[in-house]
């Protein structure tokens, strides 16, 4: 049997349902989902696909000061039961609010909860 990618898995993964934990209206870019907010911005944090690709969270980190961000810029760092990944951005913009909790307190991250496993708020580049 091929190995599939982690994109490949990610992408079987959503084609079934989506849970309660799923953000309404978010897209899914390799492990980051994105939703675009009622101002305009979006807010950017790590999918469910991450934690059964992973197993369990250990440690997180933001890589830099983030204040400018690229596509595929690095956004967090995580390690897990199974690998290390760091996490890029799938938007390009302005972070006006960063998650400085999720550093703090790693068993909450364990639970794939959008008001909790947030990473950042940006305003797109125009």
């Amino acid at each position: 049997m091929a190995k599939m990618s982690l994109w490949a898995r990610i992408k079987q993964f959503f084609a079934g349902k989506k849970s309660a934990s799923t953000v309404e209206n978010a897209q899914v870019k390799d492990g980051i989902w994105y939703a675009k907010q009622s101002d305009g911005t979006y807010l950017l944090g790590i999918d469910k696909s991450v934690y059964q690709l992973m197993g369990k969270i250990t440690f997180a980190d933001f890589p830099t000061q983030l204040k400018e961000i690229q596509v595929d810029d690095d956004l967090l760092d995580i390690e897990g039961d199974k690998s290390v990944e760091t996490l890029k951005s799938p938007i390009a913009g302005t972070v006006i609010a960063q998650n400085h909790d999720i550093g703090k307190n790693v068993e909450t991250l364990n639970e794939p909860n959008p008001q909790v496993n947030w990473i950042v708020k940006v305003k797109p580049a125009s």
